[in-house]
């Protein structure tokens, strides 16, 4: 008797490539190259332009748990659970600049160890009350230019001013600094930050943060024992730029509560572009914000186009609306532009106002709908953000408040570096080191805990029960005296054969687990249950597929999908949920190599259904060659690879 699967027709089925470079801000959006299911089939893989709906849960109850799963999913994918130990907050504050009504300061302090944030503060220089405090908010920046250097073409402030965009010249060719000028006049405390790869903050450059995968952008050799961003190791151990920024966007929350002049329970952020992809991020993960205003990011459409805004594992089954959801039931304000968020008025925005209702405050969220601009942080798109900071902080400004001119700098007056402050260390030595202390830190503390290693594991794993939801367990059929019991998918492709010539119903029938749903003979005394992907994408293949990218990063597949190790997890959970109704009852599950470690992700999955054999399986995830292995598992490697991974099972079966 043989086990066959049959084969499914791939189509080929393409995907739009945007390209945008509005007001000197670049983002980069991107498309699949390969074939990756047949047309008629209910399963695709997703990518960064896909549909991301929020449905709100019906309580407010069933949402905080919801919450709480996509924080500890968005920790874990950042690399921040467990959080890495951050330098200790020694800024450096030097070359004051006395301007017009406010004062601008030159920043930089450590973030993790060796690596610096870099940026402008503004301060009021207003007078301030014997015991009164001021509040503060965080300025990242999008992929204008420069980024916080970014200063524009005579032409295109030109621009700017007839189309009504901007007021001053001042703010055409800077809207940036134009956002810190304001506030800082309304008696706000900022500061603008550089996002990796931009104006100071060098240490990794500008090609490798926003360009890997380009032609000319790859990973050079390193010394052994060594990594570098985007190769597999770094996807096991979650090492992102992504999750890096994050961590410089909590250190900048750091570093304003420890100024004396800052009220730490008036610290908002704002951020336009990938800048407000760092600002929904920051505000869902650190409840210390007290609201924020993401620009031109929070939509059902594109996701984010950049590698600085995409790690592995941060929108499986979700996307930038639940996630800028999380700041609820704090204050939050978006906005809609001529780009991917032109329908967040019926698409996204309705969703917001139910989930802000669940909490009472349906108020508490607004939307500035602007479509007759394209993508932007302009002088009409900021006058609502200044109306949301006045009513956060209570500052009692007449409204509309509206801009007056200022003086726009040049880098050369904003460089934090000097002969004093001299650049730190960079380049991709540097990187590697980092990487390195970041991982053996980490280690360190999965090692010493536990419940950081069962927890992590069980947030790695989570996505397979999504899937297992989903498949379908057929009544056993005989046939030559062979039981069968099939997995199916909504395709109502097999995923998953169980055949046996022995009883599953007698304690301790052996079942054995195959790799695929390739051709193997039924013996006489075990049963044989053989998995493959339960998307049908894989199908008997070596590698997963990926989304067509012209730039091979992890992220875009990986961030959006799970593996296709997981894919085959969910096929197993599937059987082992359908068990007692199909007649198999405490099957000796068996398993070698991959599929081992498989039987021990569902033990995690799964507490005490399945005995856990003593040993670990002889398997290893740091030896997958590509983004394109079939056993990468982004996450395995930071939480303890596979003996990690099979010490978790075997206390979840106690």
């Amino acid at each position: 008797m043989k086990l066959t699967l049959t084969d499914i027709p791939r189509l080929k089925f393409s995907f739009g490539l945007v390209a945008m470079s509005l007001a000197g801000c670049c983002v980069l959006a991107t498309e699949p190259t390969e074939p990756i299911a047949t047309v008629e089939s209910k399963y695709a893989l997703k990518d960064l332009d896909g549909h991301f709906p929020f449905a709100v849960p019906e309580t407010k109850e069933a949402w905080e748990s919801r919450a709480k799963e996509l924080r500890q999913q968005m920790l874990v994918s950042l690399g921040m659970y467990p959080m890495p130990t951050l330098a200790p907050m020694k800024p450096v504050v030097h070359s004051r600049r006395e301007m017009d009504g406010y004062a601008i300061e030159k920043v930089y302090f450590e973030s993790l160890p060796g690596l610096f944030v870099t940026g402008s503060l503004y301060t009021p220089t207003s007078s301030l009350a014997e015991g009164q405090k001021r509040p503060a908010v965080l300025c990242p920046h999008g992929h204008w230019a420069n980024g916080r250097f970014y200063y524009t073409s005579d032409a295109e402030m030109k621009r700017e001013l007839a189309t009504g965009a901007e007021r001053f010249e001042s703010a055409g060719r800077s809207p940036l600094q134009a956002r810190c000028v304001q506030m800082a006049r309304m008696g706000i405390v900022v500061f603008h930050y550089d996002m990796m790869g931009n104006a100071d903050n060098l240490q990794i450059s500008a090609e490798r943060v926003h360009g890997f995968g380009n032609p000319k952008v790859s990973n050079p050799d390193v010394a052994q024992g060594k990594w570098l961003l985007y190769s597999t190791t770094a996807e096991g151990m979650n090492q992102n730029i992504m999750g890096m920024q994050t961590i410089n966007s909590i250190q900048s929350l750091e570093f304003l509560l420890q100024r004396p002049d800052v009220d730490p329970k008036r610290i908002s952020i704002t951020g336009a572009s990938g800048g407000g992809t760092q600002t929904f991020i920051a505000s869902a993960i650190e409840p210390r914000f007290a609201g924020a205003y993401p620009v031109v990011m929070v939509s059902t459409s594109m996701q984010g186009g950049c590698t600085c805004e995409n790690a592995t594992g941060l929108r499986v089954n979700t996307g930038n609306v639940e996630l800028a959801a999380l700041t609820a039931p704090r204050p939050l304000g978006v906005n809609a532009a001529n780009d991917w968020t032109k329908d967040m008025a019926k698409d996204g925005f309705p969703e917001l106002k139910k989930l802000y209702g669940l909490y009472g405050v349906p108020d508490a969220v607004s939307l500035h709908n602007a479509t007759h601009f394209p993508h932007n942080y302009n002088h009409v798109t900021r006058v609502p953000m200044y109306g949301f900071m006045n009513r956060l902080f209570g500052l009692g400004l007449e409204e509309p408040i509206l801009e007056k001119d200022f003086q726009a700098l040049k880098a050369a007056d904003m460089t934090v570096w000097d002969d004093q402050h001299p650049k730190p260390q960079g380049g991709i030595q540097f990187e590697a080191d980092l990487l390195d202390r970041w991982a053996k830190d980490v280690a360190a503390k999965v090692q010493a805990s536990p419940t950081i290693r069962q927890t992590g594991w069980k947030t790695v794993l989570e996505p397979a029960n999504t899937i297992a939801k989903s498949l379908k367990v057929t009544e056993a059929t005989i046939e030559d005296d062979v039981t069968t019991i099939r997995v199916i998918n909504a395709d109502g492709t097999n995923v998953g054969v169980l055949k046996t010539r022995v009883p599953l119903n007698v304690n301790g029938t052996k079942i054995r687990l195959l790799s695929d749903l390739q051709t193997s003979t039924i013996p006489k005394d075990e049963a044989i249950l053989a998995i493959d992907d339960a998307w049908g994408l894989s199908l008997a293949s070596s590698e997963q597929s990926l989304v067509k990218n012209p730039r091979p990063a992890a992220c875009y597949t990986y961030g959006y999908n799970p593996s296709l190790y997981l894919r085959k997890v969910a096929v197993l959970l599937a059987l082992i949920d359908a068990a007692p109704s199909r007649g198999i009852t405490n099957g000796a599950w068996q398993a070698q190599g991959v599929m081992g470690s498989m039987l021990d992700a569902a033990a995690v999955l799964r507490p005490g259904s399945l005995a856990v054999p003593q040993n670990t399986p002889e398997f290893d995830f740091s030896k997958a060659s590509s983004i394109k292995d079939a056993n990468l598992l982004p996450g395995s490697l930071r939480f303890g690879n596979t003996a990690g991974l099979h010490a978790t099972a075997k206390e979840a079966s106690k």
